[in-house]
């Protein structure tokens, strides 16, 4: 039988949440290479309306958009409208938001929107999403998680955890849906060069050797990995650090380890008199 290619697959269109800018913004940049349709929702709705119609200028594709905020328990009512009738064979779950700050300082009501985010958002997108694709027998669908997700990671506590949850989730449904022919894949990446890692006042400065990179060969990796793997890890160096906080380092030395990175990371958040967490979006 010969084998179907990348748009028989994953196309004709893609849905990309925090599709405006950064990891998201390149997703779309790489399918819309590859011929696929868009169907992008962000927050930034300039951003959002921007991005679509260089896509389509560039690649000749169409691009719809929703300004949607993902925290809103209603979220899919600005969705539907937006998608309704499309047949979307690739669900790229991006979207992140997140605080910086030790987790007693922070505001409950920041960590609850993460969690919405993060984790609801792209649940309940999976679950509206992947029946469609089960009954057409093809798909898939990518979850970004983030290398902090592979063991506790103190002054990005609650981010880190819903990025486990993504990270977990992923790796299950890439179990169960593999067999409809969905392909699942939970993304980690490292360190990444996005307007969100600057907005966070992050010094990389203070963490020498900290592999860094840009949105492309993060996006390229995953692409690649879709249909193989239930995860990956983009980047040589990304990958030995897991390999070594996750199958060599004693679990109270990873965290231990993690901790002292992340505070050089974000030196202003983690004083002790600093009363209040940054919140920022973090993530893609």
């Amino acid at each position: 039988m010969k084998k179907k290619s990348f748009i028989e697959t994953y196309g004709p269109w893609a849905l990309i949440t925090g599709g405006a800018s950064g990891i998201g913004a390149e997703f779309g940049r790489q399918l819309a290479g590859r011929g696929i349709n868009l169907a992008l929702v962000d927050v930034q709705a300039g951003m959002l309306r921007d991005h679509a119609a260089a896509m389509e200028a560039s690649y000749g594709i169409e691009a719809r958009t929703a300004v949607v905020d993902l925290s809103g328990p209603d979220f899919m009512d600005g969705i539907r409208p937006v998608i309704d009738g499309l047949d979307i064979g690739l669900l790229v779950n991006n979207a992140g938001y997140g605080s910086v700050g030790e987790f007693m300082k922070t505001d409950i009501r920041e960590m609850l929107l993460t969690v919405a985010v993060n984790c609801r958002a792209s649940m309940v997108l999976a679950r509206e999403i992947g029946p469609s694709m089960m009954e057409r027998g093809r798909g898939g669908i990518i979850f970004v998680s983030s290398s902090s997700a592979s063991c506790g990671s103190p002054i990005i506590a609650n981010y880190a955890a819903t990025k486990a949850y993504n990270l977990i989730l992923a790796e299950a449904l890439w179990e169960e849906l593999r067999r409809y022919g969905v392909d699942v894949l939970a993304l980690c990446p490292g360190a990444t060069e996005t307007p969100a890692i600057s907005k966070s006042g992050a010094c990389l400065a203070n963490v020498p050797g900290m592999p860094f990179t840009g949105p492309g060969p993060v996006v390229s990796e995953a692409l690649e990995a879709l249909g193989r793997s239930p995860g990956v890890i983009p980047g040589r160096m990304n990958r030995i650090a897991a390999f070594m906080m996750t199958r060599i380092l004693p679990r109270r030395s990873a965290v231990a380890y993690t901790g002292k990175n992340l505070r050089k990371l974000y030196p202003q958040e983690s004083k002790v008199e600093s009363q209040k967490s940054k919140t920022v979006k973090i993530s893609k």
